[in-house]
C-alpha cells in the first residue's frame, strides 16, 4: 500500500487500522492516545474480547512502524467491567492494561514507565455499596479511581541524549518544561465531564504528555482522536497533530474545539 507524508494538522476520517498503513514509516515523534473501551457503546464492533485485543495489536504494530526510533508512545487504559448475564452470574472485570502490556512487549516496544491517573473518589462508579451494608469478607470491592498510562519507547541504537541533541538551541529553549511539573508517577487530575464524547480524557492530561514527551514542532499522533483533546493540546503547545477518527460527528466536534483553541491562543499571544 502506498504511504503518504502526513503531519499538517489534520484529522483523517476512517478506521485507524487502515489509515495508519498509509502513513510514512518513522514520521511520528510521539503518540498520545486512549483506545476505546472494549464495551464502549459508540465503538464496540468486536464480537469478543480476543478480537478486541487483536485489533489493538494490529493498530499498535502500525504505530510502531510510523514512530521514529527512540521516541515515545503513551497509552491510557483501564480495566472494564462486563455486566453479568443474570443475577445468578458474576460480573467480569477484564484486565486490559496487563494484556495490552504483553502485546506491546511482543511487538518490540520498550517499557519505560507507568503513570497512574488518579481521579476524585466521587467520579467513580460505586462498587462497594453492598459491602457498606453487610461488611462480609471476600465481598469487598473498592471503587476504581485510577487509570494507567503506559510509557513505551521504540528501541534505537542510541541513547535518548542523541534525540535531545538533534534539536537546535532555539527549539530546546522553547520546549523546556517549567516549574510545577509532575515529580511522581501519580497524577491527580479531574476527569472531563462536559464533553459530548462518551469517554473523553482531560486536556490537563494530554497537556502534560505532550509537554513532557515531545519538542516544539514535533508531530503528535492520536489514532483514536475522539473529540480532539490531543489536537487542542498540540495547538496550545506549538506541536503538529495527526488524528484518526472513525466517526464524522466527533471529527466535527474536534475541529470546532481546535479552531476555538487557535483563536484563544492567538488572542492571548497578541500584542496589546
Amino acid at each position: 500500500m502506498e504511504t503518504k507524508k502526513r503531519g499538517c494538522n489534520e484529522i483523517i476520517l476512517g478506521n485507524c487500522e487502515d489509515v495508519l498503513k498509509t502513513i510514512h514509516e518513522e514520521s511520528v515523534h510521539l503518540t498520545c492516545t486512549s483506545p476505546p473501551y472494549y464495551n464502549a457503546k459508540s465503538y464496540s464492533t468486536w464480537p469478543n474480547y480476543e478480537d478486541y485485543l487483536q485489533f489493538l495489536n494490529n493498530v499498535f504494530q502500525q504505530v510502531f512502524r510510523v514512530t521514529k526510533s527512540g521516541r515515545m508512545c503513551l497509552v491510557n487504559l483501564s480495566p472494564v467491567i462486563v455486566a453479568r448475564e443474570s443475577r445468578s452470574h458474576e460480573s467480569k472485570r477484564l484486565a486490559i492494561p496487563f494484556h495490552f502490556f504483553t502485546l506491546m512487549e511482543q511487538m518490540g516496544w520498550k517499557y519505560i514507565d507507568d503513570i497512574i491517573w488518579l481521579k476524585p473518589e466521587g467520579s467513580s462508579i460505586n462498587r462497594n455499596g453492598g459491602f457498606f451494608q453487610h461488611r462480609k469478607p471476600v465481598a469487598y470491592k473498592p471503587n476504581i479511581v485510577s487509570e494507567t498510562i503506559f510509557v513505551f519507547q521504540k528501541p534505537s541504537d542510541f541513547l535518548i541524549d542523541k534525540v535531545v541533541r538533534s534539536y537546535d538551541g532555539e527549539i530546546l529553549e522553547k520546549s523546556l518544561v517549567k516549574d510545577g511539573y509532575e515529580r511522581s508517577n501519580v497524577w491527580k487530575i479531574n476527569p472531563e465531564t462536559k464533553s459530548k464524547h462518551p469517554a473523553p480524557y482531560p486536556k490537563e492530561l494530554s497537556d502534560k504528555i505532550v509537554k513532557y514527551y515531545s519538542f516544539v514542532g514535533d508531530l503528535v499522533l492520536d489514532p483514536f482522536m475522539g473529540s480532539g483533546t490531543t489536537g487542542v493540546s498540540c495547538v496550545n503547545l506549538n506541536r503538529k497533530y495527526l488524528g484518526i477518527e472513525i466517526h464524522q460527528e466527533y471529527i466535527d466536534m474536534a475541529k470546532t474545539r481546535i479552531e476555538e483553541s487557535i483563536g484563544l491562543t492567538r488572542y492571548m499571544n497578541a500584542d496589546v
